[in-house]
């Protein structure tokens, strides 16, 4: 069952003034509130000054200021403004890399289980990361509902560390991360797709205690209901009274039908409905360390790349090529080294049959 998580309520100040620099303000943090200097279009659409001091109590604070306080206009508009025209929020961790000398001693520990390579280089990047969080809800005799977050790469769904997932969790407490002034350009199609064929799997995961609930109640009332009547047609078979073949076959005919009835009924009463449904998405930039293998299978060559973000103690699980997967010891195939997990090559003798060639 989902529940609450209690959390700090953010600065309204702090939350006016990154909002009002996404939009192309300038804005600097005074004594007591926020200058802020707004294009014109801005300053009519809101109704504020095209310069302003934001301040929870603008009560002579500043001249020109505008009140932030929790029910402010200015912060419902701006609110209001966010979950209209903002399909995700994009932040910014301010996480050191983790040393070169780290990712590359990891890497050398790496497994790819059909094929040997060697470590060439390594270095610093900034990198892009997906965070999406979905809420399920399950139907049935009862109601169950949770939340689930899903991570990943922006440039090929790799899947990263968990640490990463929580360091942008809105039920933390402040962990450094500040609003991206400019946002990075939507997710493909094709990250889309493999965000959605990775949460039917989690959902999957996720309702499993309720789906076993659920059987255990649905078996228990099946025997039941089997129990009963196998007790009507044994009285049937041995009546009290002399009857006549014909109508005790009736009567134990009819005693059949109704509880094919009753068990078709109970199949409908436990026939489970799932929703899943986005709740949050957010594009995180962050630093990281990116590895690059020289990998060589049979007479072929190649190099697979491998990303170790800020916070994180693993590499990302690398995306299979066939089936969208993760993998953190993939295999790799003949023809054009694609990486492959282990449902699609559980065995790694051998010339592996590759989905995706």
């Amino acid at each position: 069952m989902s529940f609450a998580v209690p959390r700090e309520i953010p600065d309204p100040v702090a939350f006016a003034g990154d909002a009002l620099a996404a939009q192309g303000a300038l804005v600097e943090p005074l004594d007591g509130g926020w200058l802020a200097v707004l294009t014109p279009t801005l300053a009519s659409d809101l109704g504020v000054p095209e310069t302003c001091t934001l301040a929870t109590d603008p009560d002579g604070v500043h001249e020109n200021a505008v009140s932030c306080a929790i029910g402010s206009p200015l912060l419902d508009r701006l609110a209001g403004s966010a979950r209209a025209s903002v399909p995700f929020a994009s932040l910014a961790s301010a996480a050191s890399a983790p040393r070169i000398g780290q990712a590359r001693s990891l890497a050398e520990r790496f497994a790819i289980r059909n094929a040997v390579f060697d470590v060439a280089e390594a270095g610093p990047v900034d990198t892009l990361y997906w965070v999406a969080w979905f809420t399920w809800r399950a139907d049935v005799d009862d109601r169950y509902d949770g939340i689930f977050g899903l991570a990943l790469r922006g440039d090929d769904g790799s899947e990263p560390d968990s640490a990463l997932s929580v360091l942008v969790d809105p039920t933390q407490p402040a962990n450094g991360l500040t609003l991206g002034l400019f946002g990075p350009p939507p997710p493909s199609q094709a990250l889309l797709d493999l965000l959605a064929r990775r949460a039917m799997v989690a959902a999957r995961a996720a309702i499993g205690p309720a789906c076993a609930a659920v059987a255990r109640r649905h078996e228990r009332d099946h025997r039941r209901i089997e129990e009963y009547f196998a007790a009507l047609t044994r009285d049937a078979k041995a009546p009290r009274r002399r009857i006549e073949p014909s109508a005790m076959a009736d009567k134990i005919a009819h005693l059949a039908r109704e509880r094919d009835s009753k068990l078709h009924d109970l199949t409908e009463r436990y026939r489970m409905r799932v929703s899943l449904e986005p709740v949050a998405f957010v594009a995180l930039s962050i630093a990281a360390v990116r590895v690059e293998l020289r990998v060589r299978r049979r007479k072929r060559e190649g190099t697979l790349v491998l990303h170790l973000p800020a916070t994180a103690t693993t590499f990302d699980r690398l995306t299979c090529a066939a089936c969208g997967g993760t993998t953190a010891q993939p295999a790799v195939c003949d023809d054009a080294l694609h990486v492959l997990c282990q449902e699609c090559v559980p065995h790694a003798q051998g010339r592996p049959n590759c989905q995706a060639c």
